[in-house]
C-alpha cells in the first residue's frame, strides 16, 4: 500500500491488469471466490488454509505458499490479467511512470528503462522482447472490474489501503534485485511460472522499502516456483526476489498488498495531538511553561521524569474517555478506498436514493456498514479561535477508482460524507447497529434533529426506508 495508501511498490510481487471478460465467456471464468461479504471473500481468497489459522500462524509473522492444483482457480487467474491485455488497455492511453514501468535487475540494483510519454503495446513489447524488461504495471484495478471486485472487499475486511501491480517478465529474466517492503504481500501466479527465493528479515515488520545486496541477505528461507492458481503470501520485512525460468514462457503475476503506514505507531501519532488538546483543558501540569532555556539544552534528559508523569496521567485520563479515534487515518482510508463494486452493465452506479423520503414514523435501516464510518474531530468555530467536537459521517459511495492508490493524496482531500454536532454521537450510533429503528426512537432531543439526521443519511444513499 503505498504511502499512506498511494506510491507503487517496488516489488516483483505484481497485479493483475486484465480487461474486462467478453460476455459470452462469463461462464468460462466464473469466480471460484466467495463475494457475499468481505470475511467470505478473504476465506476463499487463502483457501484450503483457515482465517483464523492464517493470522494465528503466518499474518505479520512468516510466509505462507498455497499451491493449488486445481484448472478452474488456474483459468480464473489467467482471466485477472494476461500479457495480451496491454494491447486493449494501452489504446485507452497509458503513460509511462504514471500507469507503467519497464525495468531490469542488473548487477544487483534495479534498472528503469528512461522511457516518457504515452506507452504504446508496440514499444512496450519491444523492451519486453529484445530488451528482456519486466513490465511493472501500477494498480490494475482502474481496469479491471474483477479486480476491483476482489480489492474492494478486502478493503472492507482489512479495514486499510489494497493496492496492487501487475509485473511480467519474460523468460530468463529478472525485473528487481533483493529487497523487502513495508507492506503485506500476496502474490498471486497468473501466467507461466516464476522462480522465487525468500530470505530472513533483517527488519521484521519494516516501514520502508529497502534494496539489499545479494551477499548479504544468506541463503533462502524458502526456495520455490509458483505456477497458475498459486498463491505466496508473506509479511513487510521479508526480502525476496524472482525470476522467470529459463526455457519457459513469460510470467505474469499480480501483487495485491495492504497495511502500509497502518500500525499501532501511526494510529497514535494520529490519536495522541487531540488526545492532549482535550486533556490540557483540565490539566493545569500540561499547561505549565517548559523550564527556560530547555529547547536551548543538548542534553534535555533531566525532563525524561516529568514527561514520564505527564503520559501516565493521560493514559489515566485516555482510559475514562469515549469516542476517542484518530481523524487523519479514518480520512484517508474513505477518501481514498475502492467504491462498491458495483455491475458493469448498470455502469458502476448506485442510485443514490432511491425509496421514499423518510419521515418522523418511517423505520430506517443502515446500508453500506462496510463501506462507511463515524470519527469524532475538533473543528475550529468560524467566529473565534475556540473549536468544538463534531461527529464525521465518511463513506466510499461515491469515491471513484479511476485514481485508486495512484499518489494522489492531498491534504485538501474532499471525503464524501457528512458532520454533526457531537449530540448527534448516540443516535448514530443506534443507526450504525444495523438493527431497524424509527426514526421517532432516536435518542434525540427534537423532532426535527430525528427528521434531519435521517434525511441526511438518506440522501448519501446510506439508509433503507420503510414507510
Amino acid at each position: 500500500m503505498p504511502r499512506r495508501g498511494r506510491k507503487s511498490m517496488d516489488t516483483e510481487d505484481g497485479d493483475p491488469v486484465p480487461s474486462k471478460v467478453p460476455r459470452e465467456l462469463e461462464l468460462l471464468y466464473k469466480s471460484p471466490l466467495d463475494f457475499s461479504s468481505p470475511t467470505k471473500l478473504f476465506e476463499s481468497f487463502i483457501a484450503p488454509i483457515k482465517s483464523e489459522d492464517f493470522f494465528a500462524e503466518y499474518w505479520e509473522k512468516k510466509p505462507l505458499l498455497i499451491q493449488r492444483d486445481q484448472n478452474d482457480l488456474g483459468t480464473y487467474y489467467q482471466s485477472l490479467f494476461k500479457l495480451s491485455d496491454l494491447k486493449h488497455i494501452s489504446s485507452k492511453g497509458i503513460f509511462y511512470g504514471r500507469d507503467v514501468n519497464v525495468c531490469k535487475c542488473r548487477n544487483g540494483k534495479k534498472m528503469t528503462l528512461p522511457r516518457q510519454g504515452k506507452a504504446t503495446f508496440l514499444h512496450l513489447m519491444k523492451d519486453f522482447s529484445s530488451g528482456k524488461a519486466t513490465i511493472q504495471f501500477h494498480q490494475p484495478q482502474r481496469f479491471s472490474d474483477e479486480l476491483w471486485h476482489i480489492m474492494e472487499k478486502l478493503e472492507c475486511f482489512f479495514g486499510a489501503l489494497v493496492g496492487s501491480n501487475v509485473y511480467i517478465t519474460p523468460p530468463d529474466s529478472q525485473g528487481l534485485p533483493p529487497h523487502y517492503d513495508d507492506v503485506e504481500v500476496f502474490i498471486l501466479q497468473l501466467e507461466g511460472e516464476k522462480h522465487w527465493c525468500l530470505y530472513e528479515p533483517k527488519v521484521h515488520l519494516a516501514r520502508e522499502y529497502n534494496v539489499e545486496p545479494e551477499g548479504t541477505i544468506g541463503a533462502p528461507t524458502l526456495d520455490l516456483i509458483l505456477k497458475p492458481g498459486d498463491m505466496l503470501y508473506f509479511p513487510r520485512g521479508t526480502i525476496h526476489q524472482a525470476r522467470t525460468p529459463a526455457g519457459s514462457s513469460h510470467s505474469t503475476h499480480v501483487t495485491i498488498s495492504t497495511y502500509q503506514n497502518n500500525t499501532w505507531a501511526d494510529y497514535l501519532q494520529d490519536l495522541i495531538p487531540g488526545l492532549l488538546f482535550d486533556s490540557s483543558k483540565d490539566n493545569i501540569d500540561l499547561r505549565r511553561g517548559l523550564p527556560r532555556q530547555l529547547l536551548m539544552q543538548t542534553d534535555p534528559s533531566d525532563c525524561a521524569e516529568k514527561i514520564s508523569s505527564l503520559l501516565t496521567d493521560l493514559v489515566k485520563r485516555l482510559q475514562t474517555k469515549k469516542d476517542i479515534r484518530p481523524f487523519e487515518m479514518v480520512r484517508d482510508f474513505m477518501g481514498n478506498r475502492l467504491p462498491p463494486y458495483m455491475n458493469a452493465d448498470a455502469g458502476h452506479k448506485e442510485d443514490a436514493t432511491g425509496g421514499v423520503l423518510p419521515k418522523l414514523n418511517s423505520t430506517i435501516k443502515l446500508k453500506y456498514k462496510d463501506y462507511t464510518t463515524l470519527s469524532v474531530q475538533h473543528v475550529a468555530d468560524s467566529d473565534d479561535s475556540s473549536t468544538q467536537r463534531m461527529v464525521f459521517v465518511y463513506h466510499a459511495m461515491r469515491n471513484g477508482r479511476e485514481q485508486h492508490m495512484m499518489n494522489t493524496h492531498d491534504e485538501s482531500l474532499n471525503v464524501n460524507g457528512l458532520r454533526f454536532s457531537l449530540s448527534h454521537i448516540d443516535a448514530l450510533k443506534e443507526i450504525w447497529r444495523e438493527e431497524p429503528i424509527c426514526v421517532n426512537n432516536l435518542p434525540l432531543e427534537s423532532d426535527r434533529d430525528k427528521e434531519n439526521l435521517a434525511i441526511s443519511l438518506w440522501t448519501e444513499g446510506l439508509l433503507a426506508v420503510t414507510p
